[in-house]
């Protein structure tokens, strides 16, 4: 799922290559090696490993492009996801060092960014990695160590500050609607009748209540959007860095907090496993961010339906995409979380 199809890969690795001797410092004799994609994760945007030989000093690079097609997202907005690190890396929050954007795409047929190759190690998406990987090897207590880190550099990610910071780019909500109204109406457009079409009615009526619950109050910080243990290189059972910005935007902050636990859950127990051990339960990691930030646990409830229904659909977009490739209809394995926490709020 990592790799694409972008052409000429040469005639890529020889563009990149005079690029970079152009724009970096001191790289006029740079020479490139053969690129390579990631093998077990990097699905919603290209990105590329690139080694880099500089007068005899070599350096990891990795290169982020629009995707030729993608199963998710229809709009990349790479400037947005480098000046989003630029600030959060401003901020104290750990992101890979950037070294260029380059808007114009001409070149490659995609504007793209350039950044160094941060030492670490990325928990997998192919397979996820409850079902074996590096993060299933650790001990209860290092994976406990791992989630709280984790958990606390996403609120140090709520706590910047913004003032000063141009970020008239960044999605965010009329001061007079709700602070996520912004993520419902691009949810919506997601949420397409062929895609309302192949799912069960409780989708749908997750939807509506989505659209006539909408929290009228919150606060409205930074979010990462895509906040999960797979977009962080680990070292030493810490963020070395954060990446994969894709869907950040100016929203309630329990947008991120409650993504992080629902991604981990249903991809380990919505797929058949327990969850690992170790890991702190949903109820801990909202109590870990609250007493860090200061900031409401009040409409929690509301983002988890929200975010589980995201992740339905994103799943059922995914499925199509595949159908198209001549792979057999499957059922969501995301609608029985739909379901549960539809019943919840429902009842509350």
């Amino acid at each position: 799922m990592a790799k694409h199809d972008l052409g000429d890969m040469e005639q890529i690795r020889a563009k990149l290559e005079g690029w970079l001797r152009l724009n970096l410092a001191g790289a006029e004799n740079l020479k490139l090696g053969d690129l390579n994609f990631p093998e077990e994760s990097g699905e919603s945007s290209v990105t590329l490993i690139l080694k880099a030989d500089n007068n005899g000093s070599e350096r990891g690079l990795i290169c982020r492009m629009v995707p030729p097609e993608s199963e998710v997202f229809e709009d990349h907005d790479l400037p947005l996801q480098y000046n989003m690190m630029k600030i959060a890396g401003e901020n104290g929050v750990p992101v890979p060092p950037l070294l260029g954007i380059e808007e114009d795409d001409s070149l490659l047929g995609s504007d793209f960014y350039i950044m160094g190759l941060v030492d670490g190690l990325i928990p997998t998406d192919n397979p996820p990695y409850a079902f074996g990987s590096w993060v299933t090897e650790l001990s209860d207590d290092e994976r406990s160590t791992m989630w709280e880190n984790g958990v606390a550099t996403l609120a140090q990610i709520h706590q910047i500050n913004l003032d000063g910071y141009d970020i008239s780019g960044v999605p965010a909500s009329p001061q007079s609607q709700s602070p996520v109204q912004h993520e419902i109406n691009k949810f919506n457009t997601m949420f397409s009748d062929d895609i309302r079409d192949r799912m069960p009615p409780v989708v749908a009526q997750a939807m509506q209540y989505i659209n006539e619950h909408a929290p009228g109050s919150g606060v409205k910080r930074l979010c990462w959007g895509d906040s999960r243990p797979g977009n962080i290189i680990w070292k030493d059972l810490a963020p070395a860095a954060v990446i994969d910005w894709e869907m950040a935007s100016i929203s309630d902050p329990m947008l991120d907090v409650s993504w992080w636990y629902w991604i981990d859950n249903i991809l380990s127990v919505g797929l058949g496993l327990e969850r690992l051990g170790g890991l702190p339960s949903m109820e801990d990691i909202y109590a870990q961010w609250h007493s860090i930030t200061g900031l409401s646990l009040e409409h929690a409830d509301y983002y988890d339906l929200f975010n589980i229904t995201r992740f339905a659909v994103i799943i059922e977009k995914k499925y199509v995409a595949m159908g198209r490739g001549g792979a057999e209809p499957t059922a969501n394995f995301v609608v029985p979380f739909v379901e549960q926490q539809l019943m919840k709020m429902s009842s509350i």
